[in-house]
């Protein structure tokens, strides 16, 4: 409750007891009014350092924003010269001579990614890839892109993660991930493995306290909903309207219900967040899942699209691309 104070004013003395007080009066004004000076001068040099703090938040978002968006041309100009119009020449140009591979098909090194895909292109002169979406944290860059041999091919849904290092201020790539998933010929959803037409190959930049909250919400429904099954956790976080890819599974909440008596007869199984990308509205997870601890399991990732709906935040759409990790790999690096 607030404290009200009140001061009651007698002008009923003596002209000399009025003097006397006014003597009083104005020393104690002028004690409240360097009070006052003083509680306003606090105050203005809070708000100059709050005002402060927030112009440095705003430079170090910036500052980020523009980093990300270097790294994520950079990726996308790489996609154009390789993987397009296979100018493998220019290798040197984008890929680190140490490059850390985790394709099971490649081994280390830039040598040895140009020899891996120099014959496969020349056998697939036709192969292409699309872009259909490129987010950025730090220093990781996601693509996820539709990968075809020639014009008829279904074609191949993939995702690539690249670590970037800066060497005399250039950036350059020094570590690579991906997971590969043929697209089936028929699908429970016609949303297809790729975000819907028209929608923009980058995201829209958020906040960075935006961007915790969104990476919050996806790992606590993930790790709730798939390691301990709680079945709860769909309602909680999931939008009743979500936008299903995954092409073994009907779009819509519900359907995802039919996996919870699964998830509970197999309480050994797990999927394990090996690391986050998240820009915008977009989550993804690269995951390890295992139905035991001896399973060799798949590299599965999980991308979500978060947005608030009633005041709430919630995952309104997903998609995933899946690969099982074989056997014998031509590095020592793991899909992980």
């Amino acid at each position: 409750m607030p404290k009200k104070s009140y001061a009651l004013l007698s002008m009923t003395l003596a002209s000399a007891l009025a003097l006397s007080t006014a003597g009083v009066a104005g020393a104690a004004a002028s004690e409240c009014g360097t009070s006052t000076t003083s509680t306003a001068s606090v105050k203005a040099k809070t708000t100059k350092a709050a005002t402060t703090t927030a112009s440095s938040q705003q430079s170090a978002e910036k500052a980020n924003q523009k980093k990300l968006a270097e790294n994520k041309q950079f990726v996308l100009n790489m996609f154009k010269d390789i993987f397009t119009d296979h100018k493998l020449d220019t290798a040197s140009k984008y890929i680190a001579d140490d490059y850390i591979q985790h394709n099971p098909l490649a081994g280390n090194g830039r040598e040895a990614f140009v020899n891996f895909f120099a014959p496969f292109v020349k056998q697939n002169p036709q192969y292409n890839v699309e872009v259909k979406r490129i987010i950025a944290q730090g220093d990781l860059v996601l693509v996820h892109s539709l990968a075809k041999t020639n014009k008829s091919d279904r074609g191949m849904a993939v995702v690539d993660i690249f670590r970037l290092e800066r060497v005399n201020g250039k950036p350059i790539i020094k570590e690579h991930w991906d997971i590969a998933q043929q697209v089936p010929e028929k699908s429970a959803n016609s949303n297809t493995m790729f975000p819907l037409p028209g929608t923009p190959v980058q995201v829209t930049p958020a906040s960075s306290k935006q961007v915790a909250a969104n990476v919050k919400l996806v790992t606590t429904f993930y790790n709730d909903f798939f390691n301990k099954k709680d079945g709860d956790a769909l309602k909680k976080y999931v939008d009743e309207n979500y936008i299903q890819h995954n092409p073994s599974v009907p779009t819509g909440r519900k359907p995802l219900e039919s996996f919870i008596p699964m998830l509970k007869s197999n309480p050994d199984s797990r999927n394990n967040i090996v690391r986050v990308i998240a820009e915008g509205d977009i989550v993804a997870l690269h995951v390890h899942g295992q139905n035991n601890k001896d399973d060799r399991g798949a590299a599965v990732m999980d991308m979500f699209r978060v947005k608030t709906i009633n005041g709430k935040l919630k995952i309104v759409e997903h998609w995933d691309v899946v690969q099982e990790v074989p056997e014998k790999s031509a590095n020592n690096n793991t899909m992980f």
